[in-house]
């Protein structure tokens, strides 16, 4: 008999497993926005890179032949290809367009020099408005910058890169 009453002290109880269970489960609430902020941030980063140097090839190509090119090969490079973001060149004010296949309404551009735009040789982190974790991403990846309306489409942010 006292064997029988020692093995049932060595487990643990029912409700001790329970709140064991619980509290990972609010550590793991609490820390996944946070975890999906820091992946989402590092993305853009990464795009943010590359698309600062298909900003600085199409200043090249201008100052080599005196206009902007909507061509990508014709600046050395392949449009680029991510499961992460869709690259163009928009023609109707030159500049580099990154849009995120994540994060809906959330775009990089990066303005050419020497346009007419208001814009002009700036780099910009472009969200939808209401898109919180858009908004959120932009001011993290400009170090907190205040977003201000983006005169280009209406209800969208944005925020200064450069």
């Amino acid at each position: 008999m006292k064997n029988l009453f020692k093995e049932r002290l060595s487990g643990f109880t029912l409700i001790e497993l329970l709140v064991v269970v619980l509290i990972i489960g609010i550590l793991a609430a609490v820390a996944l926005p946070q975890y999906k902020l820091a992946v989402e941030k590092s993305r853009l980063t990464e795009a943010f890179i590359l698309g600062k140097h298909l900003a600085q090839a199409e200043e090249l190509y201008y100052m080599a032949n005196g206009t902007y090119t909507t061509d990508w090969e014709a600046l050395g490079e392949k449009q680029p290809d991510s499961k992460d973001m869709v690259y163009a060149i928009d023609r109707s004010v030159y500049n580099i367009l990154m849009r995120s296949k994540r994060v809906s309404g959330l775009h990089l551009r990066f303005f050419m020099q020497n346009i007419r735009d208001r814009y002009a040789g700036r780099y910009l982190c472009v969200t939808k408005a209401d898109n919180e974790l858009g908004v959120r991403l932009c001011k993290n990846l400009a170090g907190n910058s205040n977003p201000f309306d983006y005169v280009h489409i209406p209800g969208y942010v944005a925020v200064y890169l450069n």
